[in-house]
């Protein structure tokens, strides 16, 4: 494989990592902190050139290269999907968008020395700031996500917090997706290599 195909399908993984954590959140209003960190801590780290990184390494994208493969194998999930799409979407309105793209960047920078000062990026406190850049940012951009799930995690202002911080950490990793060379088309038309790909990095983690 060759670099940018390898950083696209950790990019991607990123992505489906954190819809994972969003409908597990919404429908059971439980979490897998061994996912969600990483999925907070690419969006506090700043890029360097390499994807896994961001993550904290190759191993911590682990769950997400399985999700990736599951889903563009057999998508059985249209709940996934349709996140998928508009996730996709939202990242290049955002692009688009410049006094929103600083405010995400002024946002992220705050709460990554909050993480420090509390030494922990899921910190209760660090989780609540995301969960409000994303509702002055992202939720105020179409189309609009809707999480679907059961109204009483759906409600919980700490569950709504963790979820709108989630789909933060999705939008940065398509906006990592898109900058490596990934594309809805190559999503479509790629996707068996994507596959290929990511059973390679698994192989090797």
């Amino acid at each position: 494989m060759s670099a940018p195909e390898r950083e696209q399908v950790l990019a991607m993984s990123g992505v489906f990592m954190a819809l994972h954590q969003v409908r597990r959140l919404g429908s059971y209003g439980q979490t897998d902190q061994a996912q969600i960190e990483p999925c907070i801590r690419a969006l506090l780290t700043d890029y360097d050139g390499g994807v896994a990184a961001l993550y904290g390494d190759d191993h911590s994208l682990q769950p997400g290269l399985h999700q990736l493969i599951d889903h563009l194998g057999n998508p059985r999930e249209a709940e996934l999907t349709r996140y998928l799409v508009i996730i996709l979407a939202l990242e290049r309105r955002l692009s688009r968008h410049r006094r929103y793209m600083e405010t995400v960047r002024h946002g992220l920078q705050r709460a990554a020395s909050q993480a420090e000062y509390f030494q922990s990026p899921i910190h209760r406190n660090v989780i609540s700031n995301l969960g409000d850049l994303y509702s002055e940012t992202l939720s105020q951009l179409k189309p609009r996500i809707v999480v679907r799930g059961e109204r009483l995690h759906l409600e919980d202002p700490d569950n709504a917090a963790m979820i709108r911080a989630l789909l933060l950490s999705a939008v940065r990793g398509a906006a990592l997706w898109r900058a490596v060379g990934g594309s809805r088309w190559r999503l479509i038309t790629g996707r068996n290599q994507l596959i290929e790909i990511a059973r390679g990095l698994l192989a090797t983690t």
